[in-house]
Parts: structure tokens; sequence; C-alpha cells
């Protein structure tokens, strides 16, 4: 009886270790194989496929000097092959570039970043006005200039302050120049955006004959406007 609950024991031991084993080999294995990209990063992703030659050669160049030769020249294959389509980003690989990116990014770029990443992030309004074909433009107005106020100054969230102060290279005065050309970048983006909406609205109106009314949606990156025009 005793050998056979030695035997037992034994057994449950082994089993027990190669349970362990298992389980630890399957989370050494995840937590050591590189994670793609969370969405999030995708416009930064965006930026570094798109990088110009000699910026491109500049974030190698610090990518070596950082790494080696032999992680700059994988860094070098692994870029032509996420820019091709090959393989997917990781998150291994794309964080050491995102240690450099930055200092090879023009100041409009770093802008232009920051705005896309305003507007993703920035909640967007919806609201509804009714006005007529004599005096629509004048009624709109105001509420398209609180819209673009209202997007000028809102709180950066913690994650775009965090990206705005990795675009600035920890910078104070760097970083308020991003965010107020940014800032004037939206509202140039907003005016072209209202020249094409209100073209379209007169375009509509033209082809009413002078009936019925027209419903458009008016779209601005920090609010939309279901706008609805009737005739007196």
């Amino acid at each position: 009886m005793g050998r056979f609950l030695l035997s037992t024991l034994l057994l449950l031991i082994t089993l027990a270790l190669i349970v362990a084993f298992y389980f630890g080999y399957v989370y050494f294995w995840r937590s050591s194989t590189p994670k793609e990209l969370k969405p999030k990063n995708a416009e930064l992703m965006k930026v570094l496929l798109n990088l110009d030659e000699e910026p491109l050669d500049q974030l190698f160049a610090l990518y070596k000097q950082e790494f080696g030769t032999s992680a700059a020249r994988y860094a070098r294959d692994t870029h032509r092959k996420w820019r091709s389509g090959e393989v997917r980003p990781n998150k291994q690989t794309f964080g050491r570039f995102f240690m450099y990116l930055p200092k090879v990014m023009s100041f409009d770029l770093k802008c232009e970043v920051l705005r896309e990443l305003r507007e993703e992030y920035l909640r967007q309004e919806h609201y509804e006005l009714t006005v007529y074909t004599d005096n629509w433009r004048e009624t709109l107005a105001p509420l398209v200039k609180d819209i673009i106020a209202k997007g000028e100054t809102a709180q950066l969230p913690a994650a775009i302050q965090k990206k705005l102060i990795w675009l600035a290279d920890d910078d104070a005065e760097v970083a308020s120049a991003i965010l107020v050309r940014s800032q004037r970048m939206e509202a140039e983006q907003n005016l072209e955006m209202l020249e094409k909406e209100f073209a379209t609205i007169d375009h509509l109106l033209d082809n009413t004959n002078g009936k019925g009314k027209v419903t458009h949606l008016l779209k601005l990156p920090f609010g939309a406007i279901t706008l609805h025009i009737k005739r007196r």
C-alpha cells in the first residue's frame, strides 16, 4: 500500500511539473513575442511609412547609433516589408523607431499629426438647425463660429498631451508652437470645408425649383449640423 501511495504521489508531482512547465512556457512565449500595434498608433505608423528618403535615412542612422549595425539592417528590411504589406507592424520594432521619429519630422508634419490627433480624440457635438432660404448663411454663421471656437479652446486629453510632449521632444516652447500652428491649420480646414458645404447647399437649393426644402448634414472637424432649409 505504501509503495502504491508513493507511486501515485510521484505521478501527481510529475503531472504538476508538466502543467507548470507548459503554462510557464506559454506565458513566456506570449510575453516575449512582439505584439501588433494598437489602432491608436495608426497615424504614427502612417507617418513612418510615408517619410521621405532623407528623413528616413536620418532615422536609420539614429537607429544604428543606438542599437548597432545588424539591428539597423534588420529595421530597414522590416520597414520595407511593412511598407509593402508583407508583414504587419509589431510593437517592439516600432517602439524603437518611435524613440527617434520626432527628431526627423518637419515642424509642419508634427503640426499636421497633432491636428489629426485632436480631430480623432476630441468629442464631436451634433446640432440640428432649421433656417430659411433667404437667411440661412447669416443664421448658421454664429453656430459654426461657436463650434470652431470650442475646438480651438478644448482641453487636450491626456493621450494627446503625451503625444504633443513627444512630438516636441519635451520642449515646452516647441509644444506651444506646434499646438498654435495645428489650431491655425484646423481653422483653415474649417473655412475650406465650409466653402465646399455652402456650394453644395446652393446647388441643392437651385435644383428645388422654388419648391420643397433641403436637408443637409454639414460636417466640421469638431461638430456636425443637420441643417433644414425651408422656403418662407
